[in-house]
Order: structure tokens, then C-alpha cells, then sequence
């Protein structure tokens, strides 16, 4: 059968380039190692979520709310490529959040985000692609910035009741970036006949045959020889640096004395 899976690229979303779109593993690493952490994070963007809702409760003057709705997005965009390039499922209840007893429990007591006891973001980020598509992200989030424009919130409900499980969705989000930068990759649970491949495996890790190893032993023994006699040179200068040659009428003087 063939795979008729649409190839991801940069051009097709806002922020992320090319490299990103290859390696997703490259934004994640350098957001939760450099920019910031988890909690602190979760605090952002409940405020930014609650100022939009209610533009009273927006701080203006130290709310960056165009970079961390530009961060958030960029989420969004990894998020559906992990989506996309490892097939997740479409959920038909992306909204129910705790399947056991401990799930919940983990949650209000730990604050993690788990499936059947375990720590899952991929069932995250399928939740969070089921409840709707990119392009609905996209005008969400784009509504949320405009929104955050509004002096005051006056007599509308922006977003209603939806506004409870956007903040959620984005939080949770978050966590399972988090989860799978920990983690340095994402964990798949696949059925045991199923073994994998990396695409573009390091090239350390590259088995290699004969014939390349002879090449470079061959390369590496010229390097080694080419060294030592340029090293052997070195010393012989040295030597000839530190005990110069007596002149010849020294030595017949001394002869004669």
C-alpha cells in the first residue's frame, strides 16, 4: 500500500524552519534548556490566557504578550509535527483527561499529566489535535493577541466556556514538550514485530564495511607518518638551535696552546 502522508515543510507554518520541521527535538531542547522551565512557563500562559479573557486583568506594562503568543504558537507548530510524523490517533473524547483513579490523583497531588499511571505526551498531543485542527489553533491564538488589545472587556463573553479548555489544552501542551525534552525524545508504544529505523542515523553510529575502514586506516597511517617526520624535523632544529658549531680558529688555537 502506498504512504500518501504529506511531507511537512517550514512553508508551511509560521515560525519554524526547516531544521525544526526535520528535528523538532531542536526547538524543544532549546526552549526548556535556555529560555525557561516548566512552571514558570505554565505561569505565562495563564496569564496570557486570563488577560485575554479579561482585559482588566492584563499587566501592560510588563506582560510580554507578542513573544509568549509567538512561543506558544511555535508549540503548536512542533506539536503538530510530532502529530503528523508519528501518525497519532484522532481521539473521539479529546476532553477526557484522567482514564484511572491514579490519573487523577497524579494530577492534583503531582502535577503530572498521565495515562494509566504513566507519563504519555503523545496521548497530549493527539488530545490536543483532536479537539481541533492546526488552522483552528492558529485563529484561536490569533484571536487571543487581538483580544489583548481591548482596554476592557465591556458586556462579551470572547470566548465563553471554551476559554477553560483552550488554557488547559495549552498547559498540557506544554507539559508533554516538557515530558519529551526530559525524556530526549518521545516514547511510542508499538506492537512487538515492529522495529525502528532512524532515518538519518548518526554517523557514528553507521556501520561501516571493509572497504571504507581500509580507506581510513589507510588515511590515518599517512597522517601518523606525515606527523612524526615533521616532528622528527622540529627536533633535529631544535638540537642544532641549542649547541652551536665551535669556529675553526677556536679549536687550532687551543690545539696549539
Amino acid at each position: 500500500m502506498k504512504n500518501t502522508q504529506k511531507k511537512l515543510k517550514a512553508k508551511h507554518f509560521r515560525y519554524l524552519s526547516k531544521d525544526v520541521v526535520k528535528n523538532p527535538m531542536i526547538y524543544i531542547r532549546d526552549f526548556y534548556r535556555y529560555e525557561t522551565n516548566i512552571i514558570y512557563w505554565m505561569n505565562h500562559i495563564q496569564l496570557f490566557v486570563n488577560a485575554a479573557t479579561v482585559p482588566e486583568m492584563a499587566d501592560r506594562n510588563f506582560a510580554e504578550n507578542g513573544y509568549h503568543c509567538k512561543q506558544m504558537i511555535k508549540q503548536i507548530e512542533v506539536a503538530y509535527v510530532i502529530f503528523h510524523q508519528c501518525q497519532l490517533p484522532i481521539q473521539d473524547t479529546p476532553l477526557n483527561f484522567f482514564s484511572t483513579k491514579e490519573d487523577y490523583h497524579n494530577y492534583l497531588f503531582r502535577m503530572e499529566h498521565t495515562v494509566n499511571g504513566k507519563l504519555a505526551p503523545a496521548d497530549t498531543i493527539s488530545k490536543f489535535f483532536s479537539y481541533q485542527s492546526l488552522q483552528k489553533w492558529y485563529e484561536t491564538m490569533d484571536d487571543i493577541m487581538h483580544y489583548l488589545t481591548v482596554p476592557d472587556s465591556g458586556n462579551y463573553e470572547y470566548f465563553g466556556d471554551q476559554i477553560i479548555v483552550i488554557r488547559e489544552m495549552l498547559i498540557r501542551l506544554a507539559f508533554a514538550l516538557s515530558y519529551i525534552y526530559e525524556n530526549e525524545g518521545l516514547s511510542l508504544t508499538v506492537p512487538s514485530y515492529v522495529k525502528a529505523v532512524n532515518k538519518e542515523p548518526h554517523q557514528s553510529t553507521e556501520k561501516k564495511n571493509k572497504f571504507q575502514q581500509l580507506i581510513e586506516d589507510s588515511i590515518d597511517k599517512k597522517y601518523a607518518e606525515k606527523e612524526a617526520q615533521e616532528n622528527s624535523s622540529e627536533i633535529d632544529e631544535n638540537q642544532s638551535l641549542e649547541t652551536p658549531e665551535i669556529p675553526k680558529n677556536e679549536n687550532s688555537e687551543l690545539e696549539t696552546r
